[in-house]
């Protein structure tokens, strides 16, 4: 950087623009920061399955949680549910996996690794943040981990492989029986530290974002289509220009336009192709409920389909639901024809919509003074809700490097650029290979993408490499794919065996064996103890308004500042 930031000019709105633009103002009121923001480009607006770590930013720029929820239409999401990934069939239609086969389903939740002196303690022993990222050394990573002493009871066959989420996991029989993480006296069930998280309406994100923290906090709100960009002789943007010849300069630019990429395909950087990642098409629609008490579930299903998968995603007012393929298996036509088959006898609100993108990311995320925030700077897929939670770690690390800069009073360096740059490719190229491993783990065959799916992870020695990432320390809750995660998609797979090494204590074991028990017993109490998942939300967020007021209310237009 040649200057120190005082001003910062965020081109694109949506999710990530605002968001950006609000957690910047609120760590640093100082700085002067505009967003630019196009009528002429609409936002996507699919994103409405977040990570826990949403939550605790929304609050720390001063959003209520309840307040929110509300005004999003969102409901508590508890985890993902995966069927059909590891066993062959047709599953044609919603039913067929709104009510499948215990063993075609596999549940992931938030369960995060803790230490093994976690088992030898008092069960009033509160747990600290820390446990999630340290070891009982004091050292980053949770090696000696409880999670290993459930795998060697499994593998003693005292414990079912297709049963973990049930003996690891406080909210799967809450998911399993489509209820609330909270009473109707409002108590919650689950552990405090991000053990659930939101399905949001990404549409109506940005628009509460923008009037209630960015606003109010100071952020600028230019409506203006870039129409030039000034770059020095360095290669430094020095300005942007709008089409009503409006002239905005900056120290540091953040491009938040998405795929359109504004600003930075004006940068000389190298685009990086994921080619393992070959489901790049997505067919998506709002869909309204027939009966919402048996199909709002408050977690994001993951259906596979012949050639890719499908996500239904519950709000309050409507499901979200879109079909991401593998085109060279089956052309965008073929694809329209069987999402809407598949939805035979519920509504689609709007038509649905075709988008292709290509999966990959730029070689560097920070370039010069402009920053590559979320699906600009890269795209992967949608599985395992981490388009947004890429944007939240790029905004995030901008700024502690601008905090940093400005306790040691000086301008930004190379040294933290590479940083950012290093943190970022990491944290996309680790995501990458947790998406991957979900195809290529699979023991299905049965049509041509699963089958070269298989084959590619026989060939490339996945089952041996995803127990890897289960001992690597930098898979922390932090890296949007925690250590326990993987184990939980390796076991689902069926690929575990006496190869993987555990570390237990002998001595702990059966003290292990009884903890495992009882979170099974209370976890199975407290899912027939809780309420329905709808009747909950319309009682305790929307005011015993039903589904279908709030949906006719959210279509009427939005009204738009001036």
């Amino acid at each position: 950087m040649k200057t120190k930031v005082k001003k910062i000019v965020v081109v694109g709105g949506g999710v990530g623009g605002w968001l950006s633009a609000s957690w910047l103002k609120t760590k640093h009121p100082e700085l002067d920061i505009t967003l630019i923001e196009s009528d002429k480009v609409g936002t996507i607006g699919i994103g409405e399955s977040v990570l826990p770590r949403l939550g605790t930013m929304l609050s720390d720029i001063g959003l209520e949680e309840r307040e929110w929820m509300s005004y999003t239409h969102s409901i508590y999401k508890l985890g993902n549910k995966f069927i059909g990934w590891n066993i062959p069939g047709k599953r044609d239609h919603v039913t067929n996996h709104w009510w499948p086969s215990k063993f075609d389903e596999s549940y992931y939740g938030f369960s995060y690794a803790l230490p093994e002196e976690h088992l030898a303690s008092s069960y009033y022993n509160q747990l600290k943040t820390t446990d999630l990222f340290y070891n009982s050394k004091g050292k980053e990573g949770v090696n000696d981990k409880w999670n290993d002493y459930w795998l060697q009871l499994a593998r003693d066959g005292r414990k079912n492989l297709w049963e973990i989420a049930q003996d690891t996991q406080e909210a799967t029989y809450l998911m399993d029986y489509c209820k609330s993480p909270y009473d109707m006296n409002d108590n919650l069930m689950l552990g405090s530290w991000e053990s659930l998280t939101y399905h949001i309406d990404a549409n109506r994100f940005p628009k509460l974002i923008k009037d209630r923290v960015a606003i109010p906090k100071g952020v600028k709100h230019i409506h203006g289509h870039i129409s030039e960009i000034k770059k020095d002789a360095d290669g430094y943007i020095s300005s942007v220009v709008t089409d009503a010849g409006e002239e905005y300069s900056g120290d540091l630019f953040l491009d938040c336009t998405g795929f359109h990429r504004v600003l930075t395909k004006e940068m000389d950087v190298e685009w990086k192709p994921y080619n393992e990642i070959t489901t790049d098409n997505l067919i998506f629609a709002p869909i309204k409920y027939n009966d919402p008490v048996k199909e709002m579930r408050p977690y994001t299903m993951s259906n596979a389909m012949d050639e890719g998968w499908l996500f239904i995603i519950s709000l309050y007012n409507r499901m979200g639901s879109g079909y991401i393929f593998d085109a060279s298996e089956i052309s965008p036509e073929d694809a329209m024809k069987k999402y809407k088959k598949y939805w035979e006898g519920h509504e689609f609100i709007r038509e649905p919509r075709h988008i292709k993108w290509d999966a990959g990311k730029y070689d560097t995320q920070w370039n010069n003074n402009v920053v590559s925030i979320g699906m600009t700077g890269g795209m992967i897929e949608p599985m395992e809700a981490n388009v947004l939670a890429l944007a939240q770690a790029g905004m995030k690390m901008v700024e502690r490097i601008i905090s940093r800069a400005d306790e040691n009073d000086e301008v930004i360096g190379k040294a933290s650029i590479k940083a950012y740059n290093s943190n970022l490719n990491w944290l996309f190229d680790n995501i990458t290979k947790f998406v991957d491993y979900h195809y290529t783990l699979s023991d299905r065959t049965d049509t041509p993408f699963w089958a070269k799916k298989h084959q590619r992870g026989i060939d490339e020695n996945h089952k041996e490499e995803i127990w890897k990432q289960y001992r690597n320390p930098r898979c922390t809750p932090e890296s949007g794919v925690p250590d326990y995660m993987w184990a939980q998609v390796a076991v689902s797979m069926d690929k575990f065996d006496d190869d993987v090494e555990l570390h237990v204590r002998p001595d702990l074991l059966e003290k292990a064996n009884e903890s495992f028990e009882w979170l099974r017993k209370s976890s199975k109490r407290n899912g027939i103890y809780a309420p329905n998942a709808y009747e909950w939300n319309k009682k305790m967020l929307f005011g015993d308004r039903t589904h279908s007021e709030v949906l006719e209310e959210s279509l009427k237009p939005q009204d738009e500042d001036s």
